[in-house]
């Protein structure tokens, strides 16, 4: 009995937190109202984010700097653990206090109509074209024609998609 009053206290409490953090985030970045947002203890967002209409992503973390920032474009679906970073550590000191030590930055921009599969993780400077799908584990280095489905470590064309009805 006591476990399932702690249970019950403990989803409440679950509930509430993820409600004040959808709250913060839609105030703070800008998520068109009709996004979507998946499992919201496992998203980390910082930075400059704006989010399209339709769009969701389940979870995984979009990090920008100051100077970059990372938008994803309509109807965008986006996978679980993605992480979309428009920052990055500079090789020439990639170590050392945060405050003294370079970065890179490049925006990173996600067009409309593009499907990312889970564990993706896209790199400072990618553009990823309308209508592209990302698979699964891959890890996107260079930017990705509209149209084109690509995989792999890092991202290679696998082949272009036939349009139909503009998609």
């Amino acid at each position: 009995m006591i476990n399932k009053i702690f249970a019950l206290v403990f989803e409440f409490f679950e509930k509430a937190s993820i409600s004040q953090k959808e709250k913060k985030y839609r105030n703070t970045f800008h998520i068109c109202e009709s996004a979507r947002l998946g499992y919201l203890p496992h998203i980390v967002f910082k930075g400059n984010i704006e989010i399209g209409a339709y769009s969701y992503f389940n979870s995984g973390q979009i990090i920008t700097g100051r100077n970059s920032y990372v938008k994803i474009g309509e109807w965008c679906a986006i996978g679980y653990n993605v992480n979309i970073h428009a920052i990055t550590h500079d090789p020439s000191k990639a170590t050392g206090p945060e405050n003294e030590r370079p970065a890179i930055e490049s925006s990173v921009v996600i067009g409309d109509h593009c499907w990312i599969g889970s564990n993706v993780f896209i790199l400072p400077g990618v553009i990823v074209g309308d209508n592209s799908i990302i698979g699964a584990n891959a890890v996107v280095t260079k930017s990705v024609p509209a149209n084109s489905i690509v995989g792999g470590v890092p991202a290679k064309l696998i082949k272009y998609k036939q349009v139909i009805d503009g998609q």
